[in-house]
């Protein structure tokens, strides 16, 4: 598995998060959408369907209907709101799975041979990054929410709506990274707890 798919897999949020300030609510939504469409197309022609970008397209589906479709006040006065509510809605999906069905396995499953896909060890680690992830989605919400609250404060807006974000991609990038080849010394060196878990690369 490679962290920067992973990062590719949250294109079609962050479209939506960088539009949403220069577009109508339900523009930058459909803009985010076709993204998602357009990766769920790529992702099943590419060993399967990815939940990722699935639930991106309902949650920005949902944003679309409601951009095209309440008046063009309430839109305007949600717009500011509406990168930290899908970003939270995001996050609260990804931790609620992470135990069950963690959404980097699917990633991972790619460079693993389907005998080791349900080993405790696999599914251990996958657990781990998807719920670092979503911790990380967590943190942009977070901010993004943060930064619509407040009101005259232009540093202060931009550390919470860009570098805030940027900083939690990037922690989950790299804690990914590690943890990728940490797995992956373990093998190699025959750990008795690892030695079982091919590492995902």
């Amino acid at each position: 598995m490679k962290p920067l798919n992973l990062v590719i897999g949250f294109v079609p949020l962050a479209i939506f998060a960088v539009l949403v300030s220069w577009l109508a609510l339900g523009w930058a939504a459909a803009a985010g959408l076709a993204a998602a469409v357009i990766l769920v197309g790529f992702t099943a022609a590419r060993g399967g369907v990815k939940v990722l970008p699935v639930a991106q397209s309902v949650i920005l589906a949902a944003f679309t209907v409601v951009g095209f479709t309440v008046g063009h006040h309430t839109a305007t006065t949600f717009a500011p709101y509406a990168r930290g509510v899908a970003s939270l809605v995001l996050a609260g999906f990804i931790l609620a799975t992470s135990y069950h069905f963690p959404f980097t396995m699917q990633f991972a499953r790619g460079s693993v041979p389907e005998q080791y896909w349900h080993s405790p060890q696999f599914l251990g680690l996958n657990r781990r990054l998807s719920l670092v992830w979503g911790l990380a989605v967590l943190a942009v919400g977070a901010a993004h929410a943060g930064a619509a609250a407040v009101t005259g404060a232009t540093i202060v807006h931009f550390v919470l709506d860009w570098a805030v974000p940027a900083v939690a991609i990037f922690q989950a990038y790299s804690v990914t990274k590690r943890t990728i080849a940490h797995s992956g010394r373990a093998q190699q060196s025959g750990s008795p707890s690892q030695a079982a878990a091919p590492h995902a690369h």
